[in-house]
């Protein structure tokens, strides 16, 4: 049977448990929310490891805070492992170094050297998984083929287009 001695002390050790726990989750809020932006003038990111696929993101400028970046005037090109390079400009977006995914905003436009162009105003480039998903205004054009879309996502090096919600295509047979 338990005294009331002992439930007293439980009760103090819980809170005051309660108590640190609560002030080191507020210290790290603040630490958190304490990083000072950093500054940076024609930032590049590049990669060319030998299991990963090279790219290079460039901006004309961008703020750096921890490991986000958020980036302006963005140009990027990415090399997938059918060794096709896929480019992509737009006006603004983020980049996260650790996860590298890029989330793009305003004019965003990706083509290739074989002449396939999509237009957007959002898109999230997922390097490592090799995934772009374009939201908003998407048009997809190549010599033959005009495809309007809510959304698009472009898997398996560029080769798979799936297109979602309002779809409008013209296709040209030769």
């Amino acid at each position: 049977m338990y005294s009331k001695k002992t439930t007293v002390k439980s009760g103090y050790l819980s809170s005051f448990l309660f108590v640190i726990i609560f002030f080191l989750n507020i210290n790290d809020a603040v630490s958190e929310s304490t990083v000072i932006p950093i500054e940076i003038a024609n930032p590049v990111f590049t990669t060319k490891g030998v299991d990963e696929m090279p790219y290079t993101i460039k901006a004309t400028s961008g703020i750096q805070r921890g490991d986000d970046l958020e980036l302006f005037e963005i140009e990027g090109k990415i090399k997938n492992s059918d060794n096709i390079w896929i480019y992509l400009n737009a006006d603004r977006g983020n980049y996260n170094q650790t996860s590298q995914v890029v989330f793009l905003f305003n004019n965003i436009e990706v083509y290739t050297d074989n002449k396939e162009k999509l237009t957007s105003d959002e898109a999230i480039i997922d390097i490592q998984q090799d995934i772009i998903t374009l939201f908003s205004n998407v048009e997809y054009q190549n010599k033959s083929n005009k495809i309007e879309a809510d959304r698009s996502v472009i898997k398996n090096n560029f080769q798979n287009f799936e297109y979602f919600g309002n779809v409008k295509a013209n296709i040209i047979n030769y």
